[in-house]
């Protein structure tokens, strides 16, 4: 491996040639904190010349080079050229703006402009928002990356015109500007700015091809702060899979229609978290910081590196049917695997995603029934509202390891037998790691609700729905639309003295649609609203219905009730 290193100013790197991002590349990820530092150092810095690091390209052929690192540094320079550009426009400098433009886009040999940064991630957004010289603003949607881009751009522009003696005229009285005294202050302090970016001090070094560049970019970004583990991933997966037309580039319009699917989803970290819960679901057990290393050992040639992508393409539908459950099209068959799916999502837990993923794609392969997909995922569902929502316990990590290890064997099954042999074991291990019904009882017991008590509101509502069921006595019913009730009213609190925080116990709860609550039941007592309900044909529990009084002894023991019947649904 050839490596060349010399030191260059910023005016120079932009003389040389042209610079593409390549294929591998994150796209531009610097956020406030990543523009104001570098911003603060250029700019307020009095250091001349000033240092801001190292820039690693390959040479593809003349004069043209791919970006090993430093496309952040190279991207935010551009903005800020494309910024200074823009104000000596708006003070009618045309040849100033000309001037500077040169570092942004100029004539190829065949004497066509073309742009010195070129992003194909970014397209259109960052060529003709930004970069183009008063070009045809194309319209285009803003994506995650284009985000960042605006949110950069926008800040260097406020920050310039902050330093400046004066903000730059806007465009609408910008002639009027021409005739004020301070224009020629405005000037120089633009050209002051201008020099200095252009005098900034990198250490340049220069690769012979694009193969040294993936085992650079690897090595420099291993443990670097905004590189993630897709990112290594991608870059790993087109090493290995490298395009054979320049027009055509499958694998990686395969990845990025991956990670635009989570991205369009909304999921921060979303593609992290599907690389890490796709391979504790089939591959092996490891940790997130050790993923990299043993998928690189799998994925070590081109079949391998393919077979890995389609898998990856595949996954990444079951991974999205489990982390947005309310977005992904489901059968009236399959409306109970929606439902538990959602509530793992409310639990807010993540050590069941490799079994629920591994559950999911033997489900879609035809390895397992659709009764025992969602009876497996019940149980799921169960253990971690009885582990996470009520009991509140933690885990060390065996959950985790647990699901994982029966995620890999339920992958590798073949036939009834052994996959049922998986659940078993599966559930069984479940079972002994499920706190008792006396752990679960003294916690649930003590649930309350109120309208300046609201903590366990949610939890609440899903147990009282869980009580009731999808279709109690036939009726299909909206949980959505139902809000929860005092049997004892709120507003006789104060007649129960130091009881009073029984009047907001779980045994004193039930969901009723909300027009109900409002109008028929507001304020009467327990027998009236019994009746109410009974004619409404309400599913009352069989506690309630068995019973003709109502007091605070009542509602201790509804509360237990509710805790048995909740439990015994393991």
């Amino acid at each position: 491996m050839k490596i060349e290193a010399n030191d260059k100013e910023v005016r120079d790197i932009f003389s040389l040639g042209y610079f593409k991002i390549p294929r591998f590349q994150r796209p531009y990820s610097w956020g406030h904190d990543e523009v104001n530092n570098f911003w603060q150092d250029v700019i307020q810095n009095n250091n001349d010349p000033y240092f801001i690091g190292s820039m690693v390209v390959y040479q593809e052929n003349k004069p043209y080079f791919g970006i090993v690192d430093g496309q952040q540094r190279l991207t935010t320079i551009t903005l800020i050229f494309a910024a200074i550009r823009n104000a000596f426009l708006k003070l009618g400098e045309q040849n100033l703006a000309r001037g500077i433009h040169f570092y942004i886009e100029k004539p190829n040999i065949d004497n066509k402009e073309e742009f010195i940064l070129n992003s194909e991630t970014s397209f259109p957004y960052l060529q003709n928002h930004i970069q183009s010289y008063n070009g045809l603003q194309v319209q285009c949607n803003v994506g995650s990356e284009e985000q960042n881009l605006k949110y950069a751009f926008d800040f260097i522009v406020d920050g310039l015109n902050a330093v400046l003696p004066q903000s730059i005229c806007s465009e609408k009285h910008y002639q009027l500007c021409l005739f004020d005294d301070s224009k020629a202050d405005t000037l120089q302090k633009l050209k002051m700015i201008r020099d200095k970016i252009l005098a900034l001090k990198l250490v340049f070094i220069q690769l012979d091809n694009e193969e040294d560049a993936y085992l650079i970019f690897e090595t420099l970004n291993a443990r670097g702060r905004d590189l993630t583990t897709s990112d290594l991933v991608k870059n790993h997966l087109l090493k290995k899979l490298k395009s054979k037309n320049i027009h055509n580039d499958p694998a990686n319009i395969i990845w990025n229609r991956i990670l635009k699917r989570f991205d369009d989803s909304g999921f921060q970290n979303g593609m992290d978290s599907f690389l890490y819960h796709f391979w504790l679901s089939g591959k092996s057990y490891t940790t997130d910081k050790n993923l990299f290393s043993e998928l690189k050992k799998q994925a070590d040639d081109e079949d391998s590196a393919r077979k890995l992508l389609d898998e990856l393409q595949k996954n990444a539908d079951y991974y999205l049917s489990i982390i947005s459950p309310s977005t992904y099209k489901w059968t009236p068959e399959q409306l109970n695997i929606k439902q538990t799916l959602e509530a793992l999502v409310y639990f807010n837990v993540k050590q069941q995603s490799p079994m629920v993923l591994s559950l999911i794609r033997a489900y879609k392969e035809k390895k397992l029934s659709l009764k025992m997909l969602t009876t497996t995922l019940e149980k799921i569902e169960f253990f971690h509202f009885v582990f996470n929502s009520v009991t509140s316990q933690r885990s060390s990590g065996g959950i985790q390891t647990h699901y994982s290890k029966y995620a890999i064997m339920l992958t590798e099954a073949n036939g009834n037998p052994e996959v049922q042999s998986v659940i078993n074991g599966l559930l069984s291990g479940l079972k002994d790691r499920l706190p008792s019904y006396n752990e679960f009882e003294a916690t649930f017991i003590e649930l309350n609700y109120t309208s300046r008590k609201t903590k366990n509101k949610s939890v609440i509502r899903y147990a009282l729905k869980k009580q009731l069921g999808n279709n109690p006595n036939g009726l299909a019913i909206d949980y959505n639309a139902m809000s929860i009730e005092h049997i004892i009213p709120e507003d006789k609190i104060e007649d129960y003295c130091d009881r009073n925080e029984e009047i907001g116990n779980i045994g004193n709860l039930i969901l009723v649609d909300k027009k109900t609550n409002s109008e028929d039941l507001i304020n009467l007592g327990f027998y009236e609203k019994k009746r109410i309900l009974l004619q409404k044909n309400y599913p009352l529990d069989d506690f309630i219905l068995n019973t003709h009084e109502w007091n605070i002894e009542k509602i201790k023991s509804r509360a237990k009730y509710l805790a048995k019947k909740l439990y015994d649904n393991w």
